[in-house]
């Protein structure tokens, strides 16, 4: 028989297990199942790329199961400054993960280059802040006078910067990304001059690539992200997706050695598309703690009824 005394010690070591092979893997920046649908995030050339303005918000919950798992919200919005050259967006990320809080600004300046008629190359740059909390008062703790746990430790304001370079056409992109060079610790300065350090950023560069292929009504997407950090194995995401007549796509992806993911949208209006990711876990950590969900929801605003908008896939 199982020892039911035993079950809150499991999954505190759990928890602690998970967030110590996702610390150990350096993948401290979000990641995200639709990043195909969010690229602001991790790629400044891809500003202004869609030609219109562009809001994206979106919220993943990852090991759903587990108390004190890594919860994302993040809101972006980008737009064409000069049709020809410029483009321009900015993003805000909150990220949790156990009793430490993370909050970012970014904002987002692109270069446009037309290379052949159909075919564009963005130079970007990307400039913000991040600032972390540990929520100390939020630990059960036995002795309540506990100094430790008695006050949270609120960090220092950092500024960071990144650069990008993004080739695209209707049809198809390419890019590779430094979204933070800074490898900053996000620690405290206390009165008396003592500096604690609780965290370090990592510094991730990103390869990314899709293509649409027609066929027919049905368009056919596949789509990778490899992600490279110092330290830490390298990572990546391989997926595919099916639009059907514009309206609605379904898509399936694999994060190696992490889970298989099974990826919706859906085109509710001509401005607005909504998503929903699922990460099924696949191995012993992932598997246990039951997954990821992720949503999104992206706005493309209209201001005049002249123009018409070509489809986006990307």
């Amino acid at each position: 028989m199982m020892n039911t005394s035993s079950m809150p010690l499991r999954t505190a070591l759990l928890v602690i297990t998970i967030a110590t092979a996702a610390l150990s893997r350096a993948q401290q920046d979000p990641m995200y199942s639709m990043y195909m649908w969010n690229m602001l995030s991790v790629q400044p050339g891809y500003a202004g790329s869609a030609d219109v303005l562009n809001a994206t918000a979106l919220s993943r919950v990852q090991w759903a199961a587990i108390n004190g798992a890594p919860v994302t919200h993040s809101l972006s919005a980008h737009a064409p400054i000069n049709m020809r050259s410029l483009g321009a967006g900015g993003s805000l990320v909150h990220d949790r993960i156990g009793r430490t809080y993370t909050t970012s600004a970014f904002v987002d300046i692109a270069y446009r280059m037309r290379i052949t008629r159909k075919t564009r190359l963005a130079l970007g740059l990307k400039g913000g802040i991040n600032h972390a909390t540990i929520a100390n008062t939020q630990v059960e703790n036995t002795d309540p006078n506990d100094p430790t746990f008695m006050a949270d430790m609120s960090g220092k304001v950092h500024p960071n910067f990144g650069f990008g370079a993004y080739l695209w056409s209707r049809k198809g992109y390419l890019g590779i990304s430094v979204p933070k060079l800074l490898r900053n610790y996000l620690g405290k300065v206390s009165a008396d001059g003592i500096v604690t350090r609780f965290q370090q950023e990592a510094s991730h560069l990103f390869i990314t690539g899709g293509y649409v292929f027609p066929m027919g009504t049905v368009k056919f997407r596949p789509s990778i992200m490899v992600r490279a950090t110092e330290g830490a194995p390298l990572s990546g995401d391989l997926s595919a997706n099916f639009f059907f007549q514009d309206k609605f796509s379904l898509g399936a992806a694999y994060r190696h050695g992490d889970s298989v993911i099974g990826i919706l949208s859906v085109q509710l209006t001509d401005q607005i598309k909504a998503g929903y990711a699922y990460d099924f876990g696949v191995n012993t950590l992932t598997y246990r703690a039951n997954g990821a969900h992720e949503v999104m929801i992206s706005y493309d605003p209209v201001f005049t009824r002249e123009r018409v908008r070509s489809p986006r896939y990307f």
